[in-house]
């Protein structure tokens, strides 16, 4: 029974040596796959010479370490597969080999008899195996192919290379997608199977779990650098530029202005030098200066912050001012400074603590501020909008599963975004949403601060702090039996009441300041007419709206005020909807007895609006008030 699949595997690979033969002596070859011809075909342009001995070797040591250092966070990812993977060949002949984008050999591991057959062809460390170089080959191929490709025996380009069967595929960046590496198995016994393209497969999946573990801490790292320097007093566009070049977060006008291939260049330049670069651009028709300043954790240039140096309007005169804390905790309401005061206080411990407050209060910025100013501050930043998860997969998404929970799901499992932020912050957003049953898991991880994936009866220790938000009134859902009881007392270890912002009209102002700051634009001076009308408007919103409203004045060069929604104006005291504008207009007047000043005020709007809006509805003064009496 074994002798009949022998003599098969053996007819194969002597069609595989005679169609090589063929296309050697420039015949149509038959019985060769597809992949195989057509990398024969490219490895013919290319020029590449049949009877080389195997690997080009183009690095000396000194010009390894380079590389290897080059691709450190490649070797980092691979260290943990690659090291069960070497523990699995022991005694199989077959080498490991690990290569960067270019198909150059980093580290190539195997046991000594594997070792000395690569040796003999030069598969170790800094030799160059590209399709260009050496002809077909797996590692090379793959590369070209752009996934997995195995080649047996005879199908590769080089003579030499014809007892070798090797299996190779593509490492890929998990955001970019980008390929950052090889990994190959190589070996001159049998040919390589099904079975050791599933451990490749396996290792491969391994490897890009870890790159995206890293990638996610350097992305943190990079954000938290960012929120620092966007705290100060600044007057230029700031972006959080990634190794790559690519924007992680921008200022809206550092999005509109910074242009995309300058950057890229730029970060070249400064992942090369590790130092601050900067180069001339046009922006608008205008020159400017592009400034990119290096990110460093652990050493390493994990990305830059990116300015433009030219200002993009008049400046002001006059001190200004931001909050140390952050973008919306600018202000200096009372009940708002009592919240921040209670908020940094409670980042100093790992309790639990739940924010409430209208939607476009600011929590998620509140809770951010609370993960920066805590011992956590290095850990990972995951923000979960309990909302927008599936109803369905909720659970797997905040705790993972194991492989084969549910149907189509990974074969490998997942984790979950609680084991996500180990070491940081969950913000659980909108808690209120959460379906009965990831409750009652959510509870269990509380008390036990242990996580259980789905179909598994596992615990996986997390070591995480939650805050959690809400909009709604979490208390009266639960004496609906619509929220848990005691999952909420377990979130309301810590309360944070954030106001909504027409109790903290004090504050509305020097918000909009600081939401020109933040997009990059020197504030306006706003006349008294304007500062009336944004500080007397309902804001029904919050912080939301009025940072979109002066997103709005700077793409059209309008004063604020002017933005406003006549239909949404008005004091608190003034049902929005209950009249039209007209009748709205008429009874202010008639509440305030004729005084236009007065009834301008409580309709929010300036009194030169109001006097148009009289002249356009043919409205008549009997008695005319034009300011306050005394």
């Amino acid at each position: 029974m074994n002798a009949r699949p022998k003599n098969n595997t053996s007819n194969r690979f002597e069609i595989i040596r005679r169609g090589w033969q063929m296309f050697q002596q420039g015949q149509v070859p038959t019985g060769i796959r597809e992949p195989i011809l057509r990398s024969w075909e490219r490895s013919r342009k290319a020029g590449v010479n049949p009877a080389l001995p195997g690997g080009l070797l183009v690095w000396d040591r000194h010009q390894l370490a380079l590389a290897q250092a080059a691709n450190q966070e490649l070797i980092d990812a691979a260290r943990g597969p690659l090291r069960d993977l070497e523990q699995a060949l022991i005694g199989t002949g077959l080498v490991l080999a690990l290569l960067d984008a270019n198909s150059r050999a980093l580290l190539v591991r195997g046991d000594s008899q594997g070792l000395a057959a690569a040796e003999q062809i030069l598969l170790v460390p800094g030799s160059d195996w590209s399709e260009s170089e050496v002809g077909t080959n797996a590692m090379g191929t793959a590369l070209v192919e752009g996934t997995l490709v195995s080649v047996i025996k005879a199908e590769h380009y080089l003579e030499s290379l014809h007892p070798w069967s090797c299996v190779a595929a593509p490492i890929r960046h998990p955001r970019t997608g980008s390929v950052v590496g090889l990994l190959d198995l190589s070996g001159t016994g049998p040919a390589i199977g099904q079975q050791a393209e599933m451990v490749l497969r396996s290792s491969l999946a391994a490897i890009e779990s870890q790159l995206a573990a890293a990638d996610l801490q350097l992305r943190n790292k990079l954000l938290e650098a960012y929120s620092d320097e966007l705290i100060r007093p600044r007057t230029a566009p700031l972006a959080a530029v990634d190794r790559y070049g690519d924007i992680v977060k921008a200022t809206d006008a550092a999005l509109a202005a910074l242009p995309a291939p300058e950057l890229k260049a730029a970060m070249k330049k400064v992942a090369a030098t590790g130092t601050d670069c900067q180069i001339r651009v046009t922006v608008e028709d205008k020159p400017a200066t592009l400034i990119l300043r290096p990110v460093r954790w652990e050493d390493r240039v994990i990305g830059a912050l990116a300015e433009l140096s030219r200002p993009l309007s008049r400046p002001r005169s006059g001190p200004q001012s931001v909050s140390p804390a952050g973008e919306e905790l600018v202000g200096r309401n009372p009940a708002w400074l009592a919240t921040v005061q209670r908020a940094l206080q409670a980042a100093r411990t790992d309790f639990t603590i739940l924010i409430t407050g209208e939607t476009g209060t600011g929590k998620e910025v509140l809770a951010k501020a609370i993960h920066r100013a805590s011992p956590r501050s290095k850990g990972p930043w995951i923000a979960v909008n309990c909302g927008a998860l599936s109803p369905t997969l909720a659970a797997s998404q905040l705790f993972g599963y194991v492989g084969g929970a549910f149907t189509g799901a990974n074969p490998k499992g997942s984790p979950g975004l609680v084991e996500a932020a180990s070491g940081g912050t969950l913000f659980l957003d909108e808690v209120g949403e959460l379906p009965p049953e990831v409750q009652v898991a959510l509870l269990r991880f509380l008390e036990e601060r242990q996580v259980y994936r789905i179909g598994s009866h596992r615990p996986i220790p997390v070591d995480v702090r939650i805050i959690a938000a809400t909009n709604q009134d979490l208390a009266e859902m639960v004496r609906q039996g619509r929220f848990r009881q005691d999952l909420y007392y377990r979130l309301n270890v810590v309360h944070l009441h954030i106001p909504p912002l027409r109790e903290r009209r004090e504050d509305i102002l020097p918000l909009v300041e600081y939401a020109y700051r933040r997009l990059g634009v020197v504030p306006p001076d706003l006349g008294f007419s304007s500062c009336q009308q944004l500080t007397s408007y309902s804001w029904p919103g919050n912080v939301r709206e009025l940072m979109n409203l002066v997103e709005q004045a700077v793409a059209l060069n309008e004063d604020p005020a002017n933005l406003l929604p006549l239909p949404s104006l008005g004091s608190p005291q003034v049902q929005v909807g209950e009249y039209g504008e007209e009748e709205r207009i008429r009874k202010a007047l008639a509440d305030c007895r004729g005084n236009v000043a007065a009834a301008a005020r409580q309709l929010g709007i300036s009194r030169t609006t109001l006097y148009r809006k009289l002249e356009q509805y043919g409205i008549r003064l009997k008695r005319q008030i034009d300011e306050d009496p005394l």
